[in-house]
């Protein structure tokens, strides 16, 4: 089997050159699930190779027929993904397509209708991705499988939802072996899956509810030990959504951390949430070389986070940010603009605080409203979305990694700003918080600056590196000149230069208590820790989980197309 990640445009936009590429998790957890089994698998990622008729004959080769391709899918790269199963199915008619991951989860009918998809497995991939492999293969029904999607005589049929893996020990260690190549940055590891809040901008509830799991101390110990002494790295990014929810399992993770004495030759980073970093815990971190913390602070004022379900206020981000830093922290502060009925003032006011707290790095990012969550279902009627083919614009990062003067519409304006005003303000605090004579300093001399931007070693003495870093400069230095003129200057001349951001345009007198935010649904989320808790005591009476599906229960939904 051949997994693909797909991707529209290189990470890091016209940064791309020096910006090294987080390996891509997914793909890499279902090739490692799948060949456990005895099943070959490959892996590309379009972020270093870019697919065209003649790779892929080179990537099947030596693989069985029909040839089964798995397609990961993030909105933001969902048009290439839908572009390659067109390829795919052009160069291998015979071929079996399966689109997973969060898009398709969340829009399963989509994939479905492009004609090129075969199946959709929605939610957790690796056991139904392992399941429907063995169906295919096995000449079993692939239809009688929970959680899988297809079409049928004409219409698209919706299995129920499979449950989530019991215990994630049973996922076999990353295969970092399949990424080693010096573009990708391997110095991270996934040790939970899940995170219990409410965040109703957050997609990840879409596959794991409110389920927090976990691997063993003792396992994630092993990965640690394959990154540092195998590969060494001597700082490693835990990617959990939130490292810190159980405290119980932190302070295991710490002793065993120290007990094989990794802490004496790795530093560690979590990504966690501000409450749940408390006073009693970060000692301990400490103590095991846990020197970085990043919180998903979103916005600097308290009426908006609660507008987001964000469940933490201002005051406790500050909190934590000086506890981290009593304790030898470093720490980083990940924010979001253009959140519903943000002002210009508000926007200001987040930068303020985020200097204020004079932390490490911050980063300001555009609201995406994935398909699926509360906060689209809120907006997806407003005329103040715009979706592009394919979701070609649902980027986070579109102001940060493009000119100023890029046409590609923001994915959402709310009504108390207008989009040119949206991305100058996005790229203006930006540019005031990563271009500082430090930080360019620490990049031109080769060192790892903000955002991880890094020059190779003696790049100025080589014309094609000088050439490349010149065309950056002009960007940022372009970037900045506008984004730091007055708006009575800039806004009517780049709406003149593109007319399409004048259907989105600040509207004064906008009431903000018109907006009325959704929250996830309660049931929906229960229903997913019944079905974990009934997967798990199954595991633990047979030592598996079925996934197949009982005559009774049926297909959850059908669409006629």
């Amino acid at each position: 089997m051949l997994f693909i990640n797909p991707a529209q445009e290189k990470f890091g936009g016209f940064l791309s050159r020096y910006v090294p590429v987080g390996i891509p998790v997914a793909i890499g957890c279902l090739s490692a699930y799948l060949t456990k089994q005895g099943i070959k698998c490959r892996v590309v990622d379009e972020e270093l190779i870019e697919l065209t008729p003649s790779v892929l004959r080179e990537l099947v080769d030596g693989l069985e027929r029909p040839y089964v391709f798995g397609l990961s899918c993030l909105t933001a790269h969902v048009v290439r993904a839908y572009q390659l199963a067109a390829m795919i199915k052009a160069e291998f008619p015979d071929s079996i397509i399966v689109a997973g991951g969060l898009h398709p989860t969340a829009c399963p009918d989509e994939p479905l209708q492009t004609g090129n998809i075969d199946y959709v497995v929605r939610g957790e991939g690796e056991e139904v991705m392992l399941q429907l492999h063995g169906a295919l293969r096995g000449g079993a029904d692939p239809t009688k499988l929970k959680g899988v999607s297809f079409k049928r005589a004409g219409r698209i049929v919706h299995n129920p939802e499979a449950p989530l893996i019991p215990d994630l020990d049973d996922i076999p260690m990353f295969p970092y072996e399949l990424f080693d190549n010096p573009k990708y940055d391997m110095a991270f590891i996934t040790s939970s899956r899940g995170c219990p809040y409410k965040c109703t901008y957050c997609s990840q509830r879409m596959l794991t509810g409110t389920t927090y799991r976990y691997k063993s101390a003792g396992r994630i110990v092993q990965e640690l030990d394959v990154l540092v002494n195998r590969y060494g790295q001597k700082q490693i990014v835990f990617y959990d959504d939130n490292f810190c929810f159980k405290a119980k399992r932190v302070s295991e993770v710490c002793s065993a951390i120290i007990d094989a004495g990794l802490h004496k030759k790795c530093t560690f980073s979590v990504q966690t949430r501000a409450d749940n970093f408390p006073p009693d815990m970060v000692p301990i971190l400490a103590a095991a070389g846990f020197t970085h913390a990043g919180f998903g602070m979103e916005t600097g004022v308290n009426r908006l986070a609660q507008l987001i379900g964000k469940g933490e206020t201002v005051e406790q981000h500050l909190e934590a940010v000086d506890l981290g830093k009593r304790h030898g922290f470093d720490v980083s502060l990940f924010m979001i603009f253009g959140l519903p009925t943000e002002t210009a003032e508000e926007r200001a006011t987040s930068f303020r605080v985020v200097q204020g707290a004079k932390v490490q790095a911050s980063k300001y990012n555009n609201l995406i409203p994935y398909p699926g969550t509360p906060i689209f279902t809120d907006l997806q009627k407003s005329d103040r979305i715009h979706i592009s083919p394919g979701w070609s614009n649902f980027n986070s990062t579109l102001s940060v990694t493009r000119s100023i003067f890029d046409r590609t519409p923001l994915p959402y304006v709310p009504e108390t700003t207008s989009e040119f005003e949206l991305k100058r303000d996005i790229i203006k605090y930006n540019m005031k918080t990563y271009v500082t004579p430090r930080a360019v300093t620490a990049i031109l001399l080769g060192k790892k600056g903000p955002g991880w931007y890094q020059l190779p070693e003696r790049w100025f003495l080589t014309p094609r590196e000088l050439y490349h870093v010149a065309r950056i400069g002009v960007n940022v230095v372009v970037n900045m000149a506008v984004a730091f003129l007055p708006l009575r200057i800039t806004e009517p001349i780049m709406n003149w230069l593109n007319p399409a951001m004048r259907a989105r345009p600040r509207i004064e007198g906008y009431d903000a208590s018109a907006f009325s935010a959704s929250q996830w649904d309660k049931d929906s989320a229960k229903q997913k820790t019944v079905v974990l808790k009934a997967a798990q005591e199954e595991r633990k009476a047979t030592g598996r989980v079925n996934i197949a599906l009982d005559v009774i229960e049926g297909p959850t939904d059908t669409v006629g197309v």
